[in-house]
């Protein structure tokens, strides 16, 4: 019994330090869209809930063009995670930057999200999300860098198929 609870003592102190610092991940896809048809499904903050699942709320504030304050809770392992991020549009750039709102409560100790649409010659895109995070979970560093990869996997790939809807809906185009 001794042996068991020296263990657990160990592991949860290994895994308080192992979580110091923020994860980092980046994942890319291929995506038959246009880089204006990426990223106008990106900004269309209201409607995340539709594109991404783990979006349970979306409140979205709109200060301009290019800047939003968006209010979310998403579900991440297991947990209901509140925060509110600041929004930037690059439209020239093809960019969206995300960032946790520090002045406002939330689950998060660090959250930048990044999406680059870069436009290919055939028309679609090389859609392209960063993300560095740290939660407020009692998760390990290993366990938080894993969830982290695989959420943002899921995002982009939950992106393809909201395109791929969004395709599918429109009228076809004969000429």
């Amino acid at each position: 019994m001794r042996t068991a609870l020296a263990l657990v003592i160990i592991l949860f102190a290994a895994a308080s330090v192992a979580r110091a610092d923020a994860v980092e991940t980046t994942v890319s896809a291929h995506i038959d869209a246009s880089p204006d048809r990426v990223l106008a499904v990106l900004c269309d903050f209201e409607s995340w809930n539709r594109v991404f699942a783990n979006v349970e709320t979306v409140l979205a504030e709109r200060q301009d063009d290019h800047r939003a304050r968006i209010h979310q809770r998403v579900h991440r392992a297991g947990y209901t995670l509140s925060y509110t991020l600041a929004a930037n549009v690059d439209r020239a750039e093809h960019r969206l930057e995300l960032a946790l709102d520090p002045t406002e409560p939330g689950d998060m100790d660090v959250l930048q999200s990044t999406w680059y649409v870069a436009p290919l010659s055939d028309g679609s895109s090389l859609v392209t999300l960063r993300v560095v995070t740290r939660s407020r979970l009692p998760l390990p560093e290993f366990v938080e860098r894993h969830v982290t990869q695989r959420t943002s996997e899921e995002s982009l790939a939950e992106l393809v198929r909201a395109l791929e809807r969004v395709a599918t809906s429109e009228p076809s185009r004969q000429g």
